[in-house]
């Protein structure tokens, strides 16, 4: 590591010093021991499932990772001389910091974003992985063509999917808009493919702007950790994914930085530009807007020292971050109402129902989310950050929380940069959902921090051994062997692998290529029977919650039954109602069966299916495919287009309604044929009822 410059001095307030070192031996707790293995998995979803299986996979890799990489680092240490390590790490530092800051910083942002566009095309095929994305990228295709939402009507659930609903004002996804607007943005452009690494570009440019003036008495670190974030595999990963996590990371990264400008330069542009770039945050991730606006807060009373009771310059400060914001509140508030009846309810709750909400209560699934599975939940995280961050063998955060505890001063931007990293974990320790795409997603916009976090804590590490041998062996050119060692396996090969093996067979369905006709086509594509039962509820107002919990209640034979009364009884046809347990609580759930790969019901044992169950069956035995990557690609409803629009199967006498609603469209199907060839298959629509529906 580069270890010419000195480290600032400690200049930041002592309780925030005290603060830290509580946070690092916290930080040391959450990631030695592994609280994520208490979670109850004997009941566990698909969610619970992936992050205790990656936190197992990244705590082992981590282990036997930094034992070859100490073991190596041992050897060498002895091999080589420590005056020479410590020259060539002084000729490095002097090199790096001899370029111009300019050219650095905007030469680091097209690099990184040329990588995430690389990654996109190359290895995702331009096209999003995650379902969250998808429903962004269908409702920016509205949002391209002119319109808020897409059409609400009785043909919805041909092509509803999960994360979207129905208002009484049209369909849309359940995110904030902000996100969309810019996929929407890319879609006019017809460059969709560049918002991510154009965002990622972002990031990094702001982050390098932000660390010149954090660690201006140590530009080798400010340096060192822009260069971590630009080739961030966890950065750059989701950006290519089309994820919004990467949105609102720039955002908070040019909040910070004109929160830094406005204390020394006092025009009104920069209170302005903060609280433009939060609010426009707040239209894409609230909760990590709030955080944002805590930094810039923390910022602001630790950077204005003495003047903090200069109440004038509050006021000024205060006036502008609200005048900038407030045209995103506006607009949020007034999208909100109009979708979801109130300016303060998010499509989330809409979805979801209230339980989506910040706090230790049930999850809208049922599962209890308390203080205990919090800090469970929050150790995954750290641990799964430890190796996503930058891929290197040593534990990034580990080594955080050794550093904020050995240090017995900080510098005022270390400490800011310190609380940058650490208040989105201490938020998202209140928040029940720890999804892990790509690593640990929901601390993806605090990666800038972590970043240079990191270099701090490298470069810190290091200076804190004193240049002492023993021999003809240096405790302090072992560690900074160490280092070096780990960062270029994470740069040259751990971190292009990570990225690579998003790429073939890991969620390959993501990128099939949906099938194109010259002339217009209504192809339907054969899914799930429980997403067909799925799509048709929600299609008709039901909200996840209920969803999840009646799905996983009721055999699903019964919930068909239930799903077909719930849209009768929405379009006016009252029939009697079918039994169906909704009851969170219930401990009385049907067995699972596999029908095909990825499809699964529930039956009671000894059940026998009715007739249209057993047919219902049948149509899946050859294998299933999901149109939520498709539909973004495709003609769409409402939408002009002479080509293929791609519908959901929903069986022959759904099929024959929407059929007639578009005579121009000739039908077709798209599934999976029965035998070894699992590749998806065009046919014409007579043929595929033959197949399909006998």
């Amino acid at each position: 590591m580069m270890t010419s410059s000195t480290p600032a001095s400690g200049t930041g307030p002592a309780a925030l010093t005290y603060a830290l070192r509580v946070a690092g031996a916290a930080l040391i707790i959450l990631v030695l021991f592994p609280l994520y293995r208490r979670l109850p998995v004997t009941d566990a979803d698909l969610v619970l499932r992936s992050v205790i299986t990656s936190a197992d996979l990244a705590r082992t890799m981590l282990l036997y990772g930094s034992l070859i990489v100490v073991l190596v680092a041992l050897v060498l240490s002895r091999l080589l001389d420590a005056d020479k390590i410590e020259e060539w790490c002084a000729l490095a530092a002097r090199r790096l910091t001899a370029i111009p800051f300019t050219r650095f910083a905007w030469g680091l942002a097209l690099l990184s974003a040329a990588i995430t566009a690389v990654f996109s095309h190359f290895v995702l095929a331009g096209k999003p992985t995650l379902i969250d994305a998808m429903a962004q990228m269908l409702h920016a295709r509205f949002v391209a063509a002119g319109h808020l939402s897409g059409p609400a009507d009785r043909f919805t659930e041909f092509w509803q999917i999960q994360n979207s609903l129905v208002t009484p004002n049209g369909w849309v996804s359940q995110y904030p808009p902000g996100h969309v607007v810019l996929l929407a943005l890319g879609f006019l452009l017809r460059v969709p493919v560049l918002v991510g690494p154009t965002l990622v570009g972002v990031t990094v440019l702001f982050t390098a702007f932000s660390a010149q003036r954090l660690l201006r008495d140590d530009p080798v670190v400010a340096r060192l950790g822009t260069i971590m974030l630009a080739l961030s595999p966890f950065l750059i990963g989701l950006a290519g994914a089309y994820m919004n996590h990467v949105t609102a990371a720039a955002a908070t990264a040019v909040a910070v930085y004109c929160a830094l400008r406005s204390e020394d330069d006092e025009r009104f542009r920069w209170p302005l530009l903060t609280g433009a770039a939060l609010g426009f945050a707040f239209t894409v991730r609230p909760l990590g807007a709030i955080v944002a606006g805590f930094i810039v807060l923390a910022i602001w009373i630790v950077v204005r020292g003495e003047r903090r009771k200069d109440i004038a310059g509050w006021v000024r400060l205060c006036v502008g971050a609200t005048i900038g914001a407030l045209p995103f509140i506006v607009a949020i508030g007034a999208y909100n109402s109009h979708f979801f009846g109130n300016p303060l309810r998010f499509g989330y709750v809409a979805a979801q129902g209230p339980l989506v909400g910040l706090g230790f209560h049930s999850d809208p699934f049922g599962h209890y989310y308390g203080l205990a599975e919090a800090l469970a939940y929050t150790s995954s995280d750290l641990v799964s950050l430890s190796l996503y961050l930058l891929e290197t063998p040593l534990p990034a955060v580990l080594l955080v929380g050794l550093f904020l505890m050995l240090r017995r001063k900080f510098s005022t931007g270390e400490q800011l940069i310190a609380l940058w990293a650490l208040v989105p974990v201490v938020a998202n320790v209140f928040y029940w959902h720890h999804g892990i795409f790509m690593g640990p997603r929901m601390l993806n916009e605090a990666a800038p921090a972590w970043a240079l976090l990191t270099a701090i804590v490298a470069v810190g590490l290091v200076r804190l051994i004193p240049r002492r041998q023993f021999g003809n062996y240096s405790p302090r050119a072992m560690l900074t062997i160490s280092f070096a060692l780990a960062w270029a396996a994470g740069v040259f090969y751990l971190a292009p692998s990570r990225l690579k093996s998003y790429g073939g067979a890991w969620m390959e369905s993501s990128r099939i290529e949906p099938p194109h006709t010259a002339t217009p086509s209504l192809i339907f594509v054969h899914g799930a029977w429980s997403g067909r039962i799925a799509m048709r509820l929600i299609a008709n107002g039901l909200r996840l919650d209920s969803l999840e919990i009646g799905n996983r209640q009721n055999p699903t034979c019964e919930f068909q039954q239930f799903a077909n009364w719930y849209a009768a009884k929405k379009n006016g046809r009252m029939t009697p109602r079918p039994e169906a347990d909704f009851d969170p609580a219930s401990r009385s759930r049907p067995a699972t069966m596999v029908i095909a790969e990825d499809d699964k019901i529930r039956v009671n044992p000894g059940q026998q299916l009715s007739r249209d169950c057993l047919r219902e069956v049948v149509s899946d035995t050859a294998g299933i495919i999901d149109i939520s990557p498709f539909l973004w690609q495709t003609d769409l409803p409402e939408l002009t287009g002479d080509g293929t629009m791609i519908v959901r199967d929903m069986g022959p006498e759904a099929n024959s309604q929407l059929i007639a609603h578009y005579p121009r469209r000739t039908p077709m199907f798209f599934y999976r044929p029965p035998g070894g060839d699992k590749a998806p298959k065009l046919v014409s629509y007579d043929e595929g009822l033959k197949r399909l529906w006998p």
